[in-house]
């Protein structure tokens, strides 16, 4: 008896763990991983409410650069900058504090949080945290294919 229920045991703790979703990362190539950076709004989480404060990177190269933003829905402060990126690295220069960052960076798939499904790690991030979440679909590009 106490065999078959220790067996039981077994069975519901490596299905629970097996079942968990969120936890799968598959990192990407070096040239996929410069693509995804570009043309997407890299969020360090999906706010809840409209006073929720977020973090937002955004790489437009055809822009001349990208935007950091320290904000809620509505309101914010943003900081512009120039950037380049050299295999797994950004270069950024920062105009407004005169700073200059380089970072090392990774991108992931990832399941989750709901509704991402990239992730972005920043080392050491020029500004605000480290990691942050991104959407597959969410170029204009890709966009348009969705019509």
């Amino acid at each position: 008896m106490t065999m078959k229920l220790c067996n039981t045991f077994l069975v519901i703790v490596v299905a629970a763990a097996c079942s968990r979703g969120g936890s799968e990362t598959r990192a990407v190539s070096a040239d996929e991983a410069r693509s995804l950076l570009i043309d997407r709004n890299w969020m360090d989480l999906w706010p809840e409410t409209d006073t929720q404060p977020l973090h937002v990177f955004r790489f437009v190269p055809t822009m001349g650069g990208g935007v950091f933003q320290d904000r809620t829905l509505y309101a914010g402060q943003f900081e512009l900058f120039t950037f380049r990126v050299d295999g797994d690295r950004i270069h950024f220069d920062l105009p407004h504090t005169k700073d200059r960052v380089t970072a090392k960076f990774r991108i992931e798939r990832v399941d989750g949080p709901h509704p991402f499904d990239l992730r972005l790690t920043l080392d050491p991030s020029p500004r605000g945290p480290s990691v942050y979440y991104g959407r597959s679909a969410e170029t204009l590009e890709q966009a348009l294919r969705l019509r």
